[in-house]
């Protein structure tokens, strides 16, 4: 009786056995498995950081516009609105004036004064051509890291490209007959891909305050933003999308 049991008993482990064995996977099905999972992975990865990254983007856009929408606010109730500020393009005493005007207001971690070091170049447009290859001490541009480690910069420009809504170079922003103040900003300072439309973005000082360049334009007209273009309008497009870039999608 003994013996009948051991030797059921074994034949039931002996089947458990071979099962399990038959159930395992096979060296090659691991392979296989894991080439899978680092094919998908390879595939969305990039994707996902891409979103984080147009994610922080657009939350460091936001705080900066409104740091510097508040300091403009102030330097106007101090020195009228910017039609009185006899601002002229590429004219180094007056571009000194306005940061002057607008430096106690910034919270700053460097500062370049018509000198490189604040600012990345290559600037690229959104359709990949370049802006500016390199600082130019003629153009009078000023520029600043903010503590939060964006990067500013201030430039004067002619009427003609302020007012203008089409073109590779053109603002937008309708009817304004005298030079204005553009801050280009940066979000992300010295990372990739240092591209207006991406991480770079313009947002003009008129006498109805600091607005994005573009503003007020609708349909075709804000096509600048779209792939192939300069990108300069992209900050009035984001605002109107709710602070998201969805032309990036």
């Amino acid at each position: 009786m003994y013996s009948k049991f051991v030797a059921f008993q074994t034949s039931i482990t002996d089947k458990f056995i071979i099962k399990n064995f038959h159930s395992a996977f096979t060296l090659a099905e691991v392979l296989i498995t894991l080439g899978i999972i680092g094919v998908v992975a390879a595939m969305t990865i990039p994707v996902l950081n891409q979103k984080i990254s147009d994610q922080h983007n657009m939350s460091m856009l936001k705080k900066t516009y409104s740091v510097l929408q508040q300091a403009t606010n102030l330097v106007i109730s101090e020195h009228e609105t910017p039609e009185y500020w006899g601002m002229v393009d590429n004219n180094d005493a007056v571009v000194t004036q306005i940061y002057n005007y607008y430096k106690p207001y910034f919270n700053m971690m460097r500062e370049c004064q018509n000198s490189s070091g604040c600012w990345s170049y290559p600037t690229k447009h959104f359709d990949g051509s370049t802006y500016w290859s390199a600082h130019n001490s003629s153009w009078c541009q000023f520029a600043f890291t903010l503590v939060t480690g964006v990067n500013v910069l201030m430039d004067i420009y002619p009427a003609n490209m302020i007012s203008a809504s089409s073109g590779s170079e053109a603002f937008g922003m309708g009817n304004i007959d005298y030079d204005c103040l553009v801050f280009w900003i940066d979000v992300n300072a010295e990372k990739l891909p240092n591209t207006i439309g991406r991480d770079i973005f313009a947002f003009v000082v008129t006498h109805r305050g600091l607005q994005p360049a573009g503003l007020g334009l609708t349909g075709s007209d804000v096509g600048n933003c779209d792939k192939g273009k300069s990108g300069w309008m992209c900050s009035s497009r984001i605002i109107r999308d709710g602070w998201t870039a969805k032309y990036l999608k």
